[in-house]
């Protein structure tokens, strides 16, 4: 029973920072949080400690914890391991989709793509924007159609599933990732490799820019 609420408490601690419940750089109080959460002490506790292993969460000693404050080290290891996957796969949909214009995955981009821009407001709930924003890196992952390039996604390398990098005091604005997403799509459909690659590269630079 006790592994079982750790587990429930992990993943509503995982859902919590995918929806931006969490300030960065604010210090969240153990207790408070069990309180809101309508659980006991422990299951959080332990919940947050295996965030802080993951580097989620920084545990503040007699304080309380936070988001994880990334160094510049940590930031361009996501930096080259987003590169690595999503440029690779950019490229090999780039060439799929001028042998298959009807390509699934490009047509799955667009459709996110157009969904993404009506979230650019502040009054869509930036939880249902991040989700658009993650299903777009999905597809480009997915596009390979190959089951260990897919799992990459559940890795706590790269910039995937870290919604704290767009929440930070230099917050990026929805509609320049929306930009990034539309030029990297844009030179996929126009069979440009390159571009599509240097895009995707300059979507990189730009999460590297919140720190």
């Amino acid at each position: 029973m006790a592994d079982l609420l750790k587990d429930i408490a992990y993943d509503k601690l995982r859902k919590m920072i995918a929806q931006g419940k969490f300030e960065y750089g604010k210090i969240y109080s153990l207790n408070a949080l069990a309180a809101e959460m309508e659980m006991s002490r422990t299951p959080v506790r332990d919940a947050i400690q295996k965030l802080g292993e993951q580097r989620r969460i920084d545990i503040m000693a007699s304080r309380g914890f936070r988001l994880h404050v990334m160094t510049q080290e940590e930031m361009e290891f996501h930096r080259h391991f987003s590169n690595a996957i999503e440029c690779y796969c950019i490229q090999e949909l780039t060439q799929d989709y001028m042998k298959d214009p009807g390509n699934v995955h490009v047509a799955r981009m667009q459709h996110l793509l157009s969904d993404m821009e009506k979230a650019l407001t502040e009054d869509t709930p930036f939880a249902e924007y991040f989700i658009l924003d993650q299903e777009f890196h999905a597809a480009i992952i997915d596009s390979l159609d190959n089951a260990y390039f897919s799992d990459l996604k559940k890795s706590p390398n790269g910039f995937f599933d870290h919604p704290e990098l767009q929440l930070t005091d230099k917050k990026i604005a929805r509609k320049v990732i929306y930009d990034l997403h539309k030029k990297i799509l844009d030179a996929v459909c126009s069979g440009d490799v390159h571009g599509a690659v240097q895009a995707m590269i300059e979507h990189s630079d730009v999460m590297m820019s919140a720190f």
